[in-house]
């Protein structure tokens, strides 16, 4: 091959995945390395006769179909397509190549791939021909801040060992100077070497200077009691979470009973996702639902930041999910407010994704209400009338109503327990397709305000049930009927949308399948767990799926999510509505290799699964 060609080579496959993973210096060689081949429309390249005469192939231009040798197809590809992966495994594929159109092939000599493997290991998983070796390292290079983010590090890897305390005696005025002194955000309340408080900056302004407090008065008179705390050995993850949950800037860690370091927000948090804890401190003050509602474009900001700082995708949901809530439990005070006191005990339910802590941008609402087996029919109105406030609120906030009316203001879902009960028994026993479609709802609930003991009463009374082989055969039959987009030939199916465009929809064929199978396993394990990537976790550690699965699932789970959250932020940052149906042409070479490889393991996943439980 001329040396000229090769610049014209190395700045393609700089744009091709696994050989954009490359450094340029090694890149360089493989390009020197590369066999042009120019094929005629219907001309062929037999199998190799040797595994020296193996190449991985890159399509160019043109058009090839992969042939058995018996003659049948078995994939067709395209245009910055790369394929041959198999030629290199213990199962080696042998099949023949046909030109269907005028076609440039490149071909990457044997050779060079097992010097890629052998003297550049780092790299050799890129090019293994096992689809979840590949998504594992699509993952981890393409948010490689994720591998090494600090949330997935254990409180006491990036907690403080530096912390100031004061003792439950001491005087605000000895605690104010100990702060100054200090430098310090917070002091540590003890009694006897035990944690019963915290007093922060913002106590002090609060509850003395504000009320003119006598500062010789104890400190615990102004501290916040029995403060939320955290294990040393928790994750970072599960920290930044309670301190959103609870509206807090520092988290004692705690060990057998003795304080053994501070977190604050500032160690987790930088940028836009500290504006996260600022924002769920104005919904919970805000008056009104157009209040509320002017808030929401700073809810948008956090998400677009969240993932161009390559945020894992688990803890956005996460975060939104909060949010979600907070805005969700502040229309249920302002309702009540205007309609007076609750007439009777009740449970505000959501459902859905809202319910697993797995929201998105585009997120819609689904919620219920579990009421009181002692609720009159004064009490049913009363709750319409505080789930309307609650629905139209939640609507002007950017949480459109559910298309399917699975709300709290349809009356059908506003109902005593009793019903409930009897609403579930009737779905278990007659599963037919709109049994299974409440159910595949409900059974994804979480109580946000009011009486958490209804939900529990539901789920527990029907446990035995849900769990019972017969039942979970049916789930697996109608979660069996969405399948991957991944035609017979390997390459991506597309849907029409509600304009006419061929869109690939990622949530309801690829996504769904996970969250929907993930929830027949959880049934089975008898798990209360109810956010997906903690019900894989759950049904691991209950044997039902191996350690491989769970890693390949939640590999494929997390890739897409990913994939999903770029292509949002993508359309937000070009005035369009934020989608999970998208659009071919935002496919790369590597993005579309390796939705291709996430499809293949879900696929494989449900085949397995239809047999397990048939």
């Amino acid at each position: 091959m001329s040396e000229t060609l090769i610049p014209n080579i190395e700045s393609f496959i700089a744009n091709i995945d696994p050989f954009s993973r490359l450094p340029e210096t090694l890149r360089q060689k493989v390009s020197a390395t590369i066999k042009i081949v120019y094929l005629a429309k219907e001309e062929v390249i037999p199998p190799p006769s040797s595994k020296q005469d193996n190449y991985l192939f890159i399509v160019k231009t043109g058009a090839v179909e992969q042939r058995c040798i018996d003659g049948s197809l078995r994939g067709r590809l395209e245009e910055d397509d790369v394929f041959g992966f198999s030629l290199f495994s213990k199962s080696e594929a042998r099949y023949q190549i046909e030109a269907i159109e005028n076609t440039l092939l490149y071909l990457v000599p044997a050779k060079t791939i097992y010097y890629i493997q052998s003297h550049y290991p780092e790299y050799a998983q890129h090019f293994t021909a096992k689809p979840e070796g590949r998504i594992h390292s699509a993952l981890e290079s393409s948010w490689s801040d994720i591998s090494s983010n600090s949330f997935y590090n254990r409180v006491d890897q990036v907690a403080s060992k530096q912390f100031v305390q004061v003792s439950s005696d001491d005087s605000i005025a000895q605690a104010a100077k100990i702060i100054r002194d200090n430098d310090a955000s917070c002091l540590i309340v003890t009694k006897n070497n035990q944690l019963v408080g915290i007093v922060t900056c913002t106590d002090l302004i609060g509850r003395v200077i504000a009320e003119e407090k006598n500062t010789q008065l104890p400190v615990s008179d102004i501290m916040s009691s029995l403060p939320s705390t955290i294990s040393p050995q928790a994750s970072a993850f599960d920290a930044a979470i309670c301190m959103m949950e609870n509206n807090i800037q520092n988290l004692p860690i705690v060990e057998q009973g003795q304080v053994v370091g501070l977190l604050s927000l500032n160690q987790l948090f930088k940028n836009q996702r500290l504006e996260a804890i600022y924002l769920i401190n104005k919904i919970k003050k805000s008056g009104n639902e157009s209040e509320l509602a002017k808030y929401m474009s700073e809810r948008d900001q956090i998400f677009q930041a969240l993932v161009n700082e390559k945020v894992p995708a688990d803890l956005i949901s996460t975060i939104l999910s909060i949010i979600m809530d907070t805005v969700n439990q502040r229309l249920i005070d302002i309702a009540i407010s205007r309609l007076g006191p609750v007439p009777c005990d009740f449970s505000w339910v959501v459902s859905g994704s809202h319910a697993r802590k797995e929201a998105h941008i585009s997120s819609d609402q689904d919620s219920a209400i579990i009421l009181s087996n002692q609720a009159t029919t004064k009490d049913k109105v009363y709750f319409r009338h505080l789930a309307m406030v609650v629905t139209k609120g939640m609507d002007l906030c950017g949480y459109e109503l559910c298309s399917g009316k699975f709300m709290a203001v349809t009356a059908k879902w506003c109902q005593p327990l009793s019903v409930w009960q009897e609403y579930f028994k009737k779905w278990i026993r007659n599963p037919e397709y709109e049994c299974l479609l409440n159910l595949s709802v409900f059974l994804d609930t979480r109580v946000i305000y009011g009486n958490s003991q209804y939900q529990k009463t539901l789920i527990n009374d029907f446990k035995e049930m849900l769990s019972h082989r017969s039942f979970l055969s049916k789930l697996v039959r109608d979660a069996a009927e969405n399948r991957t987009p991944l035609g017979i030939f390997h390459n991506l199916v597309l849907t029409k949308n509600e304009n006419n465009e061929s869109m690939l929809n990622i949530k309801r064929y690829a996504i769904n399948i996970i969250v929907d199978l993930a929830r027949i396993y959880a049934l089975s394990a008898k798990t209360d767990a109810c956010n997906t990537i903690e019900r894989l976790m759950a049904v691991n550690k209950a044997g039902l799926i191996d350690n491989a699965t769970l890693k390949n699932i939640i590999s494929a789970y997390n890739f897409l999510n990913n994939f999903r959250f770029s292509y949002q932020v993508d359309m937000i940052n070009k005035g369009e509505i934020p989608s999970s149906q998208i659009n071919p042409d935002y496919f790369g070479s590597f993005e579309r290799k390796h939705i291709k490889d996430a499809f293949r393991l879900i696929d494989d996943w449900q085949q397995y699964t239809k047999m397990r439980f048939s």
